[in-house]
């Protein structure tokens, strides 16, 4: 039992003695003024951190600077600093304060970061780039990185190191059309146009059936005049999609540069018949068809134009546009009776557009009967409250039915917005009418 007693004794005082030492070896290390100047530090750089982002920048700088004062080799310090310079547009004293943090830390990728963005903003952009370069070899998958080089490469005017940039960043972004467009636009800029169609061919080699890069492809052959090589493109995608809308519309307008009119009719009928197209892309191509025949008044571009024109209303039954100009066609043709379902059709669908209602009223002035136009009273009054033209017709029809009253109400009120001398002849020797009639 003493035995026992006596070992437990024995180990009590071992333990006791190693705790000792372990306390002395800590108050030792403790005592250091290496350490106590490190954990100062440290404490303070918290401070002037809880500063700046307190929006307290004067504070902050004057704790940086402290700290630089009793550790020289602070490169955190400068960093910090360096954002607080550059908050404040001090780009010289940012860039001083930066090259020291990355003097001091050369594998710090941030202090590289905020040292080129302070090169781009000092226009210095060659230090800039060689700086980014530096960075997107580090990090060789960050797009961001790659963008800011290639803003270096344009300011510096070097248009094939921004589109080698633009590739790097496709190979970490994958396909990007807005990234090809700025380099088709880049090549052109150069005037390389083959270099240019390749960055579409490379697409057609991924996507063989997607015809927008034909037809893109094609548009860049054809706006410099090289015919041969943007037919080629074209043909391809009509095998591809003959009733697509761009491939048409690109055929179409090919056509039409070359002067060959029926083919490029024959390029449009298709699409035109085709429902689900935009009827938006069909707009300017008949325009273009219908201004053709009523230049020229010749049998087959009139028509031409009519055979677009039936086709709109069966492709968009519900749409103003097709009645509109199938009715103008029959007006080139002096078909005036024949024109009047048409616009009466168009305005059924759309009453707000004034070209119609103008023409409208030139075939009831050729018809010598304004007694249609009244139906539309409401619309007149609502829509075109103003305006002498429609107003004077409603008068000239209610002089017809001999209702002089409501011909007078609505003549004077012509009268008024009125200013082509042969309108207002017309509207005052009706008014004399009217009232020699009441």
């Amino acid at each position: 039992m003493m035995n026992r007693i006596f070992l437990l004794l024995i180990a009590s005082l071992l333990l006791s003695g190693a705790s000792a030492q372990t306390k002395k070896t800590r108050n030792t290390a403790a005592m250091d003024p290496s350490s106590i100047l490190a954990r100062k530090i440290s404490a303070t750089y918290t401070d002037g951190l809880k500063a700046y982002y307190s929006g307290r920048p004067n504070e902050a700088m004057k704790v940086f600077q402290g700290i630089i004062l009793d550790n020289p080799n602070h490169d955190a310090s400068y960093y910090m600093m360096g954002k607080i310079y550059a908050d404040q547009k001090s780009y010289h004293d940012a860039e001083q304060a930066l090259l020291q943090a990355v003097k001091m830390d050369k594998k710090n990728i941030w202090y590289k970061i905020d040292l080129a963005d302070i090169y781009m903003q000092k226009g210095e952009y060659a230090a800039a780039a060689k700086l980014w370069e530096a960075i997107c070899k580090e990090k060789n998958n960050n797009e961001y990185y790659l963008y800011a080089l290639s803003e270096c490469y344009l300011n510096m005017q070097k248009p094939e190191k921004v589109i080698a940039t633009y590739s790097r960043m496709e190979d970490i972004l994958g396909h990007n059309d807005e990234i090809t467009q700025a380099k088709v636009q880049l090549w052109l800029y150069m005037n390389k146009v083959k270099e240019a169609v390749g960055e579409y061919d490379r697409l057609i080699k991924l996507f063989p059936h997607n015809v927008e890069y034909y037809v893109k492809a094609g548009r860049i052959y054809q706006s410099n005049n090289m015919m041969p090589q943007a037919l080629s493109y074209y043909e391809k995608a009509m095998e591809l999609r003959a009733d697509d809308a761009d491939v048409c519309v690109a055929m179409a307008n090919y056509w039409e540069q070359q002067g060959n009119r029926q083919k490029q009719f024959e390029c449009l009928l298709p699409f035109f018949r085709n429902g689900s197209a935009d009827i938006v892309k069909k707009t300017a191509p008949m325009h273009s068809f219908v201004s053709e025949a009523v230049k020229n008044k010749k049998q087959e571009d009139i028509r031409q134009a009519e055979q677009l024109a039936d086709a709109l209303m069966q492709a968009h039954p519900d749409m103003a546009l097709g009645y509109a100009y199938k009715a103008s066609l029959n007006v080139v043709q002096k078909k005036y009776k024949e024109s009047m379902p048409f616009f009466e059709q168009a305005l059924s669908r759309d009453n707000t557009v004034f070209a119609v209602w103008d023409d409208y009223c030139y075939v009831l002035k050729q018809l010598d009967d304004w007694t249609p136009l009244l139906k539309y009273e409401q619309d007149i009054v609502s829509l075109f409250p103003n305006n002498a033209r429609l107003l004077s017709g409603l008068g000239l029809g209610f002089l017809q039915q001999k209702k002089m009253d409501k011909a007078l109400e609505y003549l004077k009120k012509a009268n008024v917005y009125a200013y082509d001398p042969e309108l207002k002849t017309t509207i005052r020797q009706a008014m004399q009418t009217a009232e020699s009639g009441r």
